[in-house]
């Protein structure tokens, strides 16, 4: 990536493939360390069991938050269809007693 962005780019200003090679740079970073950390926190016998359960907790809180986002917006499009019904409807209310 480095080469590719070395050769495309001329300025660094406003350089997109600059701005997704550092956000892929980022990213491995990222990954690497989890990587890293993974590798260490496997040495002690009793922190595996507890870095499973916490990768459990983790996916169960992610479970919940998308249930939240998914009522939210199947409720906020409801409402959104009953205001634009309602409105329409006063509109045309308003329109045939003019």
């Amino acid at each position: 990536m480095r080469i590719a962005t070395w050769v495309q780019s001329v300025s660094v200003t406003n350089n997109q493939a600059l701005k997704i090679a550092e956000c892929l740079y980022g990213f491995n970073a990222m990954v690497l360390t989890f990587r890293v950390f993974g590798s260490i926190l496997e040495i002690f016998e009793g922190v595996g069991i507890i870095q499973i359960a916490l990768f459990n907790i983790i996916r169960d809180a992610v479970v919940v938050v998308l249930h939240f986002v998914v009522i939210t917006l199947a409720f906020s499009i409801t409402i959104t269809k009953v205001f634009v019904a309602e409105t329409s409807m006063l509109k045309e209310d308003s329109e045939k007693y003019s």
